[in-house]
Parts: C-alpha cells; sequence; structure tokens
C-alpha cells in the first residue's frame, strides 16, 4: 500500500477570533452565574459553561492541529497526530471548486468569519459544507453525492493535479434550499416537540393546580444556595406563580428552538433537530427540579 501523502493546512488569524470569542463567552456567563439569584438559573448557566468550554477547546484543537492525507483511494481529514476526523472515498468527489478571498455564507455550527470556517456552513454558490478551513487564501471545495467538503492545503496546486489525475473536473454547481419543509411528519422531530409541550404545560400548571386544592405547604422555598440549602421562603402562591414564570419561559424557549428548526431545515435538516432537543432538555431539567422540590419541602 503506497504511503499517505500529507497536506498541511494553511493557517491565518482564525484562532486568535476563537480565542477571543472565548473569553468573551466565558465572561458572559460567568458575569449572569454572578448576578443570577436562582438555583435552578445557576445550574443550568454552569453547565452551560463547560459545554462552551468543551465546544472551543475542540475548535481551537482542530484549527491549530487540521490536516489532510491523501492515496489513491481516499481523502482523511485528520487531527492530533492523524486521528481521522472525517474520511471522503475518491470515487465519491464528484467534481472540485477552487476559490480564494473571503468566504460568503452561513454558519450552521462550529465557527467562521470571512477568513477561515470550521465546521458546517451554507457557502454561497456551494450549499451546504462541512468546512475546514483555516485560511481562505486557497479554499478547495469537493463535492460528494451527500455533502460538499471545504479544506485549505497548503500545496493547493499539487492537490488540484492529483485531483486531476483522478478524472475529478473543476466545476461549477447550482444548490438550492429545501423548500418543502415538513419537520411535524418527522417522528424524530415531532415526539420530542410533543414531549415538551406536555412537559412545559405539566411544569406551568401542576404547583398551580395543587395551591388551588390547597395542597402546597403555607411555606415554600423560593430560592436556593448552590448547594440546594433554601435561602428564602414565600407563601404557596408565590412558589405556584414562580413556577409558572419558569413554565412561560421555557414556552418561550420552545417557540424560539422551533422557528431555528424550520430556519435551518431548509440547509441541514440534522442540525434542525438539536434545537427541538435542547428544548427539551431544559423543560426536562426544571420539571425535575420542581419535583425535587415539592418531595422534599
Amino acid at each position: 500500500m503506497k504511503k499517505m501523502k500529507r497536506y498541511d493546512s494553511s493557517k491565518g488569524k482564525g484562532l486568535i477570533y476563537i480565542f477571543g470569542e472565548t473569553i468573551f463567552s466565558n465572561l458572559i456567563i460567568v458575569l449572569l452565574i454572578y448576578l443570577t439569584n436562582s438555583f435552578e438559573l445557576t445550574y443550568l448557566l454552569k453547565v452551560a459553561l463547560i459545554i462552551v468550554n468543551i465546544y472551543e477547546a475542540y475548535y481551537i484543537l482542530l484549527y491549530i492541529s487540521v490536516n489532510y492525507t491523501m492515496n489513491e483511494k481516499s481523502l482523511n481529514i485528520n487531527i492530533i497526530r492523524d486521528l481521522v476526523i472525517d474520511k471522503i472515498l475518491i470515487d465519491d468527489i464528484q467534481c472540485y471548486s477552487r476559490k480564494t478571498g473571503k468566504i460568503n455564507g452561513i454558519k450552521i455550527s462550529g465557527h467562521g468569519k470571512d477568513s477561515f470556517a470550521l465546521g458546517k456552513s451554507i457557502i454561497d454558490k456551494i450549499g451546504l459544507t462541512r468546512m475546514y478551513v483555516t485560511s481562505s487564501k486557497d479554499v478547495i471545495y469537493l463535492k460528494t453525492k451527500d455533502t460538499t467538503y471545504g479544506i485549505s492545503p497548503q500545496d493547493g496546486d499539487k492537490f488540484e493535479k492529483f485531483l486531476e489525475g483522478k478524472g475529478v473536473e473543476n466545476s461549477t454547481w447550482e444548490y438550492l434550499p429545501n423548500k418543502n419543509i415538513h419537520l411535524h411528519n418527522n417522528k424524530r422531530y415531532f415526539i420530542p416537540f410533543v414531549i415538551s409541550t406536555i412537559l412545559i404545560i405539566v411544569l406551568t400548571l401542576n404547583p398551580f393546580i395543587k395551591y388551588l386544592k390547597g395542597s402546597l405547604p403555607a411555606k415554600m422555598p423560593i430560592s436556593f444556595d448552590p448547594s440546594f440549602n433554601p435561602i428564602s421562603f414565600g407563601t404557596g402562591k408565590q412558589f405556584a406563580f414562580k413556577q409558572m414564570v419558569y413554565g412561560v419561559l421555557n414556552m418561550i424557549v420552545l417557540l424560539c428552538m422551533y422557528y431555528a428548526s424550520y430556519f435551518y431545515a431548509k440547509y441541514d435538516k440534522r442540525s434542525a433537530y438539536k434545537y427541538i432537543y435542547i428544548s427539551l432538555g431544559i423543560t426536562m431539567f426544571f420539571l425535575i427540579m420542581q419535583f425535587k422540590i415539592l418531595n422534599t419541602f
């Protein structure tokens, strides 16, 4: 078997941008944690802080170490000592396009600016693309049946000659967003949406019904410290009202995620699913906390 030919990625100033966004995100979340008196919101913000830093660390690592290796049969996109994170069979590449300069597109996930892009993006005149581009000085887009890949090898001329030698032509193609969006017909989307809606109704009405029936204690905890020890108490009515506010906030989140799902479904249906699952996860957390409070106090 022939040895894999390695192409390092061209580097630009994208790393500075990712570091800057990481620092800014951390400052905002830490400030919100400091200003928030709610145990539930503080807990969610701390979880968000962990997720954000893992997310940012991955893209920092990807930017620093991404490279491309190729043999006669496949092109591998690697990170950290040739750990393969994406593999493209040469026979699956229908055509390619080579571009320089500003990257025009919409970011679906990951990081992206005019000069670099990592993650999924909708690129102008290219379509949905998995971007592994650390510099926009020389970008090669590889079109396959299912998706398009964007890479930025240092030796673009040699890379292009290899593609031409395998019969892959430099060409243009048309990309049209999906206008027939029927997420409600998709069980993977519709079921978590319905579950989220039901849980929000329970979250909102459960304490209110208990209050009307007189089954709530006269004195209920309203806020907690990070160890879940109550730091202030109120009446059952105040507790029910606060839980109803959480229910309304969760409904707002669900509606926002619903519209975000429909927007992204035009370009990438898989990306649309994650928004409704985010809403489901948040609602489940608030409902679990409500049950925990009711069972404890």
